[in-house]
């Protein structure tokens, strides 16, 4: 009986908030169409430039990602040919996701500078 409560309240909690975002979006557009605002006044607002999409963010998850699995590679051949313990994987992964961030770095410093002429 009592996972059945725990699901109800997680999925009811979950489309409670769910629900009330969308009503509380509604209600906004409603007031703004009441009040005569466009839409389009409120793109410049900060909140909107916040969640500007960057266009190196592609570049820097890719890098990671790439480096974690040579990581990843790396960490399993050195368990299996060299025998060292399992320690090695979090490490391994940690060091090169490291090196992917700080290429990413050298990489989009040097794109800034060439724009920034």
């Amino acid at each position: 009986m009592e996972p059945v409560i725990v699901m109800l309240i997680i999925f009811g909690s979950t489309g409670l908030i769910l629900w009330k975002w969308i009503e509380s979006r509604h209600r906004e557009r409603m007031t703004m169409i009441e009040k005569g605002v466009k839409p389009a006044e409120f793109k410049g607002t900060p909140l909107r430039d916040w969640f500007r999409p960057n266009p190196l963010s592609s570049l820097k998850w890719g890098m990671l990602a790439a480096f974690v699995g040579i990581g990843i590679m790396v960490a399993t051949y050195l368990e299996r040919n060299l025998y060292w313990n399992d320690s090695v994987y979090p490490a391994s992964m940690l060091i090169f996701g490291g090196l992917a961030l700080i290429v990413f770095y050298v990489i989009a410093s040097k794109k800034m500078n060439k724009d920034g002429e």
